[in-house]
Formats: structure tokens, sequence, C-alpha cells
């Protein structure tokens, strides 16, 4: 089973990305859930995936969409 986006209301204005397992992954409309569905799906890139702790990369007052 694949990560799938399902709408949560009848006007079909709001959709929820799930995982293989089922689980929740985010909320928000069709758009948002495709966005979050190519992130999650997409390969990492070396440069992104090779870094552990970047200095100054993270802001506290910034709240992430996923949660890592």
């Amino acid at each position: 089973m694949e990560p799938t986006i399902l709408p949560l209301d009848a006007n079909g204005q709001i959709y929820a990305l799930q995982d293989e397992k089922g689980n929740t992954i985010g909320t928000g409309t069709r758009e948002v859930c495709e966005v979050l569905l190519y992130i999650i799906t997409k390969p990492a890139s070396q440069s992104i995936s090779g870094r552990i702790n970047v200095p100054g990369a993270q802001r506290a007052n910034v709240r992430a969409a996923i949660a890592i």
C-alpha cells in the first residue's frame, strides 16, 4: 500500500494524507496534501541527506509542516 490522499469532508475541500500504515501525516487542501506526498516520496538529494547538523539552519519561531 502507498501513501494515500483521502477527502475528509463531503464537499472535498479538506483532505488527509495517510502513510502506508493508515497514519495521518497531514491535512489541508488537496494541493497541500499533494505537495506533502511529493516531499515524502521523492528521494533525498545527497547534499541534503548528507548533512547532519547545519548551524543556523533551524529557527525557533518556525513550525515544520511535517515533524521530523
